[in-house]
């Protein structure tokens, strides 16, 4: 029997070390994906929980403000008021199709004023020695003004009899 010579087992070795390599590599961008995919999700969470809170603890007003959530993710806030006015609807579907002001309200609908708000946020992460990431976040709040307020037009509403022992 013959065994195998010197170069059928340097090329076997360098064959093998290529293939060990590239499959290292692979792995190491699948890790770097699948942090970063950490990353957006975690960046994503701490943006719905800001997002969540605006109009419901405290009250809508434009404006800018920042903030940190903890130390590795920080947020800036972008709020400005949209007139409702302004905003087109969109297309009807078909030509012959009942709006929605007419389906089912006899011909129209009351509509009750509201201030509406596009909200803008920003999650930043890295930046330690690294590239400092971003991800952006958008949507509209719409809040029925306040009807105490003589600016907004309407009378003031009854407040609600206090609970004896209650505050």
């Amino acid at each position: 029997m013959r065994g195998f010579s010197l170069i059928e087992m340097v090329a076997a070795f360098l064959v093998f070390a290529i293939g060990i390599g590239v499959l290292m590599q692979i792995l190491a961008t699948s890790m770097r994906n699948t942090r970063q995919s950490s990353d957006y999700t975690m960046a994503a969470l701490w943006a719905e929980s800001k997002l969540d809170g605006i109009g419901v603890g405290e009250p809508v007003e434009a404006g800018r403000s920042s903030g940190r959530f903890d130390r590795t993710y920080s947020w800036e806030l972008d709020v400005q008021q949209v007139d409702p006015a302004a905003i087109e609807p969109p297309p009807q579907q078909q030509a012959g199709a009942v709006g929605v002001a007419q389906a089912g309200l006899g011909g129209g609908i009351e509509v009750m004023p509201f201030e509406l708000y596009q909200v803008d946020l920003t999650v930043l992460w890295g930046g330690n020695g690294g590239r400092v990431r971003s991800a952006h976040f958008s949507t509209l709040r719409a809040v029925n003004p306040d009807p105490n307020n003589p600016q907004a037009g309407g009378p003031g509403r009854p407040q609600m009899p206090q609970m004896p022992g209650r505050r």
